[in-house]
This record gives structure tokens, C-alpha cells and sequence, in this order.
């Protein structure tokens, strides 16, 4: 257990020197500042503007981190065989991908909140009354990033390739926000359409529960739903990493 915590403390420090990993969120963080002066030309939704465009942001920023981080995870050690050293200890593969995984969305968790912090000081300097059920974005925002982090390192294990893996990466974020048109389309097509929308869709994370509109729809007094949304994102988090350490386990090194 110490040598999981060791590889995640070293993988959480490995993000935050990564200097792309900083130029990114760089650019993130100047992207919030920019949602101030687009505010200011929409001066009677400025408020709204700043927190829709600064949630956005910090979603894409950690959608952007995960993704990058989560595809050379792995692949980066291998190609540089620094994963030989590693792997001759008496370390369990799944004890070593665990630790990757934690460290990794550690990172990504903690600079998501860093913005957020900036993110919400901005909306206050301009006078924005808190409503707390906005805040019901960020722990869905975590778990949004938590899912295709362990999404993406079970696509490159299976691929072994960054640039495949990072494809469909994509493609499965892009999905499974558009699961309910996936399947609209598939009854107007009919036939075997229908049944191989609903296997898609069952393997595609769905994405939609974890919005922002859907959040505010949930009351603060009815905590069930959002447990229920929790319990889906371990689950299918869990899915994806027992997945990926089968793939990472019949690798030879």
C-alpha cells in the first residue's frame, strides 16, 4: 500500500511540472480572466456570462489535462523502458496502474480547484450572490474528469498507441454527451440500428448526468440523486480500470 501512495505522489508531482501540463492551465486561468471583459459587453448577464463561460473553462481545461496525461501514462514509460525498473519490484501491475490513475486525476483535481477558486473570487468581486446548488458543478465536474481519465488509460493500453488512444478518447467524451440523440436517431432508422445504439450506449459513459443543467435541476434536500450519479461514476470508473490493468497484465516487458 505505501509503494500505491509512492507512485501516486510521484505521479502527482510528475503532472504539476509537466510543462505542458502548466502552459495549459495557463491558458485556462487566462481564459477566466477573459471571461470578465465578455461580461462586461453582455452588461445585463455579465454574472452569467463569467460563471457559464468559467465553468466551461475549467471543465475543458481538466477534460484537456486528463486526456493528455492519461494516454502517455503509461505508454511514455514504456517506450523509454523506464517501466522495466518499476515492474522488476515485488509490485502488483494493478497496485502500479492504481497509483498512476490517483496521482494523475489528483493533479488534475487540484488545479481544477485552484481555478474554481479563482473562478468564483471573480464572480464575488462583481457581486454575485452565491447559490449554493452551483457548486453542485464542481464535485460532478471531478467526477466528469475521474471517468475519462480511467476511460483514457484504458484506451491506450488497448491501442498502445497515443494517437489512437487519444482518437478515441474523443470520440467516447463526444458520445456520451449525445447518448439520448443516439438513440432517437437509431428508433427513426430502425432494424438492427436500434439495437446497436442501445449496446453503444451501454458501453459509452454518460456523460449527460454530470452536466451543469442537470445539476441545478436536483434539489440540496434530495441527495439521493447525486449519490446515484457518484455510485454510476465509481462503477464505471472501476469498470475501466479493471479493463485496463487485464490489457496492461498480458503485456510483456
Amino acid at each position: 500500500m505505501n509503494t500505491l501512495w509512492t507512485i501516486a505522489r510521484y505521479t502527482f508531482l510528475q503532472q504539476i511540472r509537466n510543462r505542458l501540463y502548466l502552459v495549459v492551465a495557463l491558458f485556462a486561468c487566462l481564459l477566466l480572466g477573459a471571461s470578465v471583459l465578455l461580461g462586461a459587453l453582455a452588461a445585463d448577464q455579465e454574472l452569467r456570462v463569467i460563471l457559464d463561460l468559467g465553468l466551461a473553462t475549467s471543465e475543458m481545461f481538466g477534460l484537456v489535462a486528463a486526456l493528455l496525461g492519461a494516454v502517455t501514462l503509461v505508454l511514455e514509460e514504456m517506450e523509454t523502458k523506464t517501466i522495466y525498473l518499476i515492474l522488476t519490484r515485488p509490485l502488483p501491475r494493478p497496485f502500479y496502474l492504481i497509483g498512476r490513475f490517483v496521482g494523475l486525476v489528483a493533479a488534475v483535481w487540484a488545479t481544477v480547484a485552484a481555478m474554481a477558486v479563482l473562478h468564483f473570487l471573480l464572480l464575488y468581486l462583481k457581486g454575485w450572490e452565491t447559490d449554493p446548488q452551483v457548486f453542485i458543478a464542481l464535485p460532478l465536474m471531478a467526477l466528469k474528469i475521474m471517468v475519462m481519465t480511467a476511460l483514457s488509460i484504458l484506451c491506450s493500453l488497448a491501442f498502445s498507441s497515443a494517437p489512437t488512444a487519444t482518437v478515441f478518447s474523443l470520440l467516447f467524451w463526444v458520445l456520451g454527451h449525445f447518448g439520448s440523440e443516439l438513440k432517437f436517431m437509431a428508433e427513426k432508422a430502425g432494424g438492427g440500428a436500434v439495437t446497436a445504439a442501445a449496446v453503444l450506449r451501454a458501453l459509452i459513459p454518460n456523460l449527460n448526468i454530470l452536466n451543469l443543467r442537470d445539476a441545478l435541476e436536483v434539489s440540496l434536500s434530495a441527495p439521493w440523486p447525486i449519490l446515484r450519479v457518484g455510485l454510476y461514476a465509481g462503477l464505471y470508473t472501476a469498470a475501466c480500470l479493471a479493463l485496463a490493468s487485464g490489457f496492461f497484465s498480458r503485456k510483456e516487458f
